[in-house]
């Protein structure tokens, strides 16, 4: 029996080493991966107009729920027509002007924002995140955006003068 036992120890322990002895090979790629840099000028914006609802006359006895809104092209929408609202003055969009590197995507994010005075109205934009581009002059002459936005009125709203400061900002995609 020791003879018996001998051999099967000396074979089990030169099966151990050769599992331990042996080297795993490396595995060759099977496919490659690039590299890639975008590299852009800073990116400024500039606000060159302010958004302005002109005059607004509430002439209607009771109501609520009228929507003024200055659009980015076109007349101002002033309430549901029904003749509780009269606009007046030169309602104009927000405008910024955007210069950066050349054909460049460039996302435009404007949020709410209140306008305050005797009470709070709060001005929902038209957009309020768009993507423009640069395009091929977009580092010497850059783009213009127009932004609109509107507010809601009632027979209630105080009137007065409403001001407000909205911060749109523009990052590169």
């Amino acid at each position: 029996m020791g003879i018996v036992m001998t051999r099967f120890l000396s074979t089990a322990v030169a099966a151990a080493l050769a599992l331990t002895g042996t080297t795993a090979q490396a595995a060759s790629p099977s496919a490659q991966a690039t590299g890639t840099a975008r590299i852009y000028k800073p990116l400024t914006i500039q606000k060159t107009q302010d958004l302005d609802f002109g005059t607004i006359v509430l002439a209607g006895a009771s109501f609520t729920g009228e929507i003024v809104r200055v659009n980015t092209s076109g007349p101002v929408t002033c309430g549901s027509g029904g003749g509780n609202l009269t606009c007046g003055g030169a309602p104009t969009p927000a405008k910024f002007h955007l210069v950066g590197s050349n054909n460049a995507a460039v996302t435009v994010t404007s949020p709410s924002f209140n306008l305050t005075g005797p009470s709070t109205l709060v001005v929902t934009p038209t957009s309020t995140t768009q993507t423009v581009n640069l395009g091929a002059a977009g580092l010497t002459t850059g783009i213009d955006v127009l932004l609109g936005g509107s507010i809601t009125l009632a027979s209630t709203t105080p009137d007065g003068v409403y001001t407000g400061t909205w911060t749109v900002t523009a990052d590169y995609q």
